[in-house]
């Protein structure tokens, strides 16, 4: 009888000690994927608040990640059956971009214009009609 009850005692410490370590895991998996240390995810926010141990930041968007600034195509331009070039716009900084099935490699850099007020009203001429320095970054690497 007493086998028995050591037995059963060990089987509940070792489920005991498996869940903790499940829950564990999957804590600081949270934590690493949200990017920062990834210890913090083992204390809670309030109390880490309290204890001043976690400093309270406020995070925007979705999922508590911060928002990130989007790549905007701008023009494209194929050369070849294979071959492209992309002008994009990321960070106030257009990129003229050679693709091909291979990579794709810079090829050179400017920085984007002030947006115009007729541009956001949607009043501009012709949609169709790249502007000038899309047309002159496209001829200088042409």
């Amino acid at each position: 009888m007493d086998d028995l009850l050591v037995a059963l005692r060990m089987i509940v410490a070792l489920a005991a000690v498996l869940g903790l370590l499940l829950f564990l895991s999957r804590r600081l998996q949270k934590a690493s994927a949200k990017g920062g240390n990834p210890l913090s995810g083992l204390v809670p926010q309030k109390l880490g608040r309290v204890a001043g141990s976690a400093p309270a930041r406020r995070t925007a968007g979705r999922g508590g990640r911060p928002r990130q600034e989007k790549i905007t195509v701008v023009a494209r331009s194929g050369l070849g059956a294979r071959a492209q070039l992309v002008v994009a716009e990321f960070g106030g900084i257009r990129y003229v971009l050679g693709v091909t099935d291979h990579g794709i490699n810079v090829v050179d850099t400017q920085e984007a214009p002030a947006v115009r007020e007729d541009d956001v009203d949607g009043t501009s001429a012709d949609a169709s009609v790249l502007p000038d320095d899309i047309e002159r970054a496209l001829k200088s690497v042409a």
